[in-house]
């Protein structure tokens, strides 16, 4: 159903879209010698203020992480219309019941069902995690959501058994490497990688919010692979490691 209420807004994000760094400027970074080179090149971007270019330590780094989120808060903030989405865009990664709960509310079924398999995805991260470190299934019971395409009585009837074909198609790198190395960090990817992809239709939406929830993800999404590039530099951690974890961009 389109949402004329959201014209205005939309027509700000594909202009704000046009600003996100391409998959090229992230392997840039990743390829540059120093420090100094990699905040070069985000900076000749035009998408960040030249006080990038001030960033010396992680503590520096973290100061203009924070600062560029609370900028992204308060353009969500213009950008929604319905305050609930807003509220639901916050409590995304801060409260996932209380967002589900929230994006319920809205006609939007793209919305819906981003939500619902927001929900999965962080129950088969939950259940992973209990799973190898041989926790209990009353912690599991505790810790599933309520809300997702996939029924929490699924995730409890698996507790304890063989993991053969356990959702690989959605994470499979993720969990090889946890099988592997008990490594996290590649579930972590597959996870930010995968909730693009569902976001990515929300740029050909021209009349609701989906366009503005798709963006203010895509940028959160932005900063937190530049968060891990640069502290990348500034630690002097081997390419590989890193590039293992570079996620999907959205652009």
């Amino acid at each position: 159903m389109e949402d004329l209420r959201y014209i205005y807004s939309v027509a700000r994000v594909r202009v704000l879209e046009t600003h996100l760094l391409k998959k090229a400027i992230f392997l840039n970074v990743l390829d540059a010698p120093t420090l100094d080179t990699a905040l070069r090149i985000l900076a000749d971007t035009g998408s960040y203020s030249l006080d990038i270019l001030n960033i010396k330590d992680a503590q520096a780094l973290e100061a203009v992480i924070n600062t560029e989120r609370q900028k992204l808060e308060r353009l969500a903030l213009e950008l929604f219309v319905d305050h609930f989405l807003f509220e639901a865009y916050i409590y995304l990664r801060r409260d996932l019941g209380k967002s589900h709960s929230l994006i319920m509310q809205a006609k939007s079924g793209f919305l819906k069902d981003f939500i619902r398999k927001f929900i999965d995805l962080y129950n088969i991260k939950t259940f992973l995690r209990i799973h190898y470190r041989k926790e209990s299934i009353e912690n599991l019971k505790t810790n599933l959501l309520e809300g997702g395409h996939i029924p929490e009585i699924e995730f409890i009837n698996r507790f304890g058994k063989a993991l053969n074909g356990f959702y690989r198609g959605v994470i499979q790198d993720g969990i090889r490497q946890i099988e592997k190395e008990g490594n996290f960090g590649v579930l972590e990817r597959d996870i930010d990688d995968y909730l693009t992809r569902l976001m990515q239709p929300a740029k050909y939406m021209f009349f609701g919010p989906e366009a503005v929830f798709g963006y203010c993800l895509a940028k959160e999404n932005e900063l937190k692979r530049l968060r891990l590039l640069l502290l990348a530099k500034i630690n002097n951690i081997a390419r590989p490691l890193i590039q293992e974890r570079l996620t999907l961009s959205y652009a």
